[in-house]
């Protein structure tokens, strides 16, 4: 999707006043990968014929030709994406070939010139199937829409019910049914007549164990040739991701070429922000400074719009006062208000009376009244602007310089 939308800026960028007259056209990449088509898209129907043979331990005693028996098939499957699909199908096969004299299974008649050791073997195999196909031409050579020939490789499971003979006196009747289980796999060669009619050329081979019912178990390899058709429903083909495709632009086009220069302007600009953030980075921290003013000995603080002493900061009051009594400094109380609300006469109201307030509390705590001079701030005790407006309600107590 990246590559989409980066193609799309790219049209609306660089074709200028062409694009109003032409319009972007849009088209499917099969380059972009293919999506998976709705359930009911991609499904068909197989019928095939062919022959096939028995290919087990003793089957060789059976000249081949007399081994070679009709087999056919129907199914229905899915292809899921261009690669991946599968059917189910129900198979019928007749099967010829030779069992061991005395092993119970399927006896017919002697083999001429075994002395009597091998006898003939026949049985109808009927039953399901499910195969999973890889079509390898996809695979390599990439999904081409209209493609003639594909080949697909196969493998499945299939649950057989065989159909044997059994001698009762002179003659073999049918009596019994056994069951087999096996794996399979095959080429599957599919040759396109139209969007919906395939040619069918099936290529497999079948591992059955056969299980019987005297409980003699017998591995059987069929091989099968097989020709048919195959009819697809719905939509056939593949849906590739759609994509916007540039209408050709000329280089001539006057608006084209101021938009060229105005890219490579801010191409100019773009460096010059990037020379100067390097140069700030690499500027040097200046060291700190120490700060031009000393910080009071101790600062009280009061409510908005209020100077008297208050809880906490009557004990503040107290411990310095504590420590003023042993020295002989004098000292000075500044009142302070803020000036972000109140008018100006309220707030050096507040500031003279914070300060007295300070100092009356200090005396009560024993320092002498002539040591301690009071004074008021023109401004705010901080610089922090008015969201700290609590911290310019105070009095500060510093040492007479």
């Amino acid at each position: 999707m990246k590559k989409i939308f980066l193609l799309a800026l790219l049209c609306t960028l660089f074709m200028g006043a062409d694009v109003k007259a032409q319009e972007v056209t849009y088209v499917e990449d099969p380059s972009q990968g293919y999506t998976f088509n709705r359930f009911k898209d991609n499904w068909f129907i197989t019928g095939e014929i062919g022959v096939g043979g028995l290919a087990s331990t003793y089957d060789s005693e059976l000249k081949f030709g007399k081994r070679i028996m009709p087999s056919f098939n129907i199914g229905v499957g899915k292809w899921f994406s261009p690669l991946i699909g599968v059917r189910f199908s129900a198979d019928f096969r007749k099967m010829k070939g030779a069992t061991l004299l005395g092993s119970g299974i399927n006896p017919e008649n002697p083999l001429d010139g075994a002395e009597g050791a091998y006898l003939v073997n026949r049985h109808w195999s009927i039953g399901p199937a499910a195969d999973v196909y890889l079509n390898l031409t996809n695979w390599w050579c990439g999904y081409r829409p209209g493609r003639v020939y594909n080949a697909s490789l196969y493998g499945g499971v299939a649950a057989h019910a065989q159909m044997v003979k059994e001698m009762d006196g002179n003659s073999a009747k049918w009596k019994y049914m056994s069951m087999s289980i096996g794996l399979r796999a095959g080429l599957l060669n599919t040759f396109a007549v139209s969007d919906h009619v395939d040619i069918l050329l099936d290529l497999r081979i079948d591992a059955d164990q056969c299980n019987y019912m005297d409980y003699t178990r017998q591995v059987n390899l069929y091989g099968t040739i097989m020709a048919g058709v195959a009819y697809k429903f719905n939509k056939t083909g593949w849906n590739a991701p759609v994509v916007p495709v540039c209408p050709e632009y000329k280089y001539t086009d006057a608006e084209g070429d101021a938009l060229v220069e105005r890219l490579k302007a801010a191409d100019a600009k773009i460096a010059d922000l990037e020379r100067q953030l390097r140069e700030c980075m690499n500027r040097p921290v200046p060291e700190p400074q120490e700060p031009a003013k000393e910080a009071p000995i101790a600062t009280i603080y009061f409510p908005i719009g209020s100077s008297r002493v208050q809880g906490i900061q009557t004990k503040v009051v107290a411990a310095v006062a504590k420590a003023m009594v042993n020295t002989d400094d004098e000292y000075v109380v500044t009142g302070w208000a803020d000036s972000y609300t109140g008018s100006a006469a309220r707030n050096q109201q507040l500031r003279e009376q914070r300060a007295d307030n300070v100092k009356k509390l200090l005396v009560k705590n024993g320092v002498e009244s002539g040591r301690i001079e009071t004074a008021t701030g023109d401004s705010n005790l901080t610089t922090y602007g008015e969201g700290s407006a609590d911290l310019d309600r105070a009095a500060t107590i510093d040492i007479k310089k």
